[in-house]
């Protein structure tokens, strides 16, 4: 016994830092793995930007999205996230400086940059977000044209070439978590082309197409949605 104790303390002694370093990569590696197989996957991607605090809704967003879907691609994804922006316009921001409403100028320009970049190079192609942001990003080519998504016929409560007034349609009516939804929102698509995104370009061109495809299919489902 005394001479194992020797061993060990002598190896110890000369290779401790390996055994630290090696455990701490050891226990990384499997933080790592449980992370990754816990956490929950998702293949559709909703990014909603306006003045409505809707974090505590987005289990029911989720159910009002999945009660849309009419193709078998829709019902067999995996999951749906939602990922919410708080961001106030320029009038409402006025207002609540005119009332001493509290509000922080450079929160809300940081939540600008998220949306911008979300748009720009992230996972979400579906869009709900108040009409300044809206147009901000139409500018810069970033939606899909409603005429490439519908055709020659435009959908209902369309406001110009690319995007919806999400509240008039039926989809808003229907489920009750819209109800207290406030602001001028706009439903829009992102446009297909590929980003140049180190995310985009590690899953491909075709695994981009059959997501934004899914996306499109939610998309026309959401805005053609008709009770009963």
């Amino acid at each position: 016994m005394q001479k194992i104790f020797n061993w060990f303390k002598n190896y110890w002694y000369y290779y401790k830092w390996q055994v630290i370093v090696s455990a701490f990569l050891l226990f990384v590696v499997i933080f790592c793995v449980v992370q990754c197989s816990t956490q929950e996957k998702y293949d559709i991607h909703f990014t909603y930007a306006g003045q409505n605090a809707i974090s505590n809704q987005i289990d029911d967003i989720r159910s009002a999205v999945r009660a849309t879907f009419t193709t078998k691609e829709e019902k067999e994804s995996k999951g749906i996230s939602v990922r919410d922006i708080i961001w106030v316009n320029d009038e409402l921001a006025a207002q609540y400086q005119r009332n001493d409403i509290y509000f922080d100028p450079k929160t809300n320009a940081d939540n600008a940059k998220l949306l911008f970049n979300e748009a720009a190079s992230g996972n979400s192609f579906i869009y709900i977000i108040d009409k300044q942001q809206y147009e901000k990003l139409k500018a810069d080519g970033i939606f899909a044209p409603l005429s490439d998504v519908f055709g020659e016929k435009t959908p209902e409560h369309a406001i110009d070439e690319y995007g919806i007034d999400f509240l008039q349609t039926d989809f808003a009516k229907y489920f009750d978590v819209f109800k207290e939804w406030e602001g001028d929102l706009v439903l829009c698509l992102r446009s297909g082309t590929l980003s140049e995104s180190l995310i985009n370009r590690i899953k491909g061109s075709k695994q981009y197409e059959k997501s934004y495809n899914l996306h499109k299919q939610v998309f026309i489902d959401i805005a053609t949605f008709k009770a009963g």
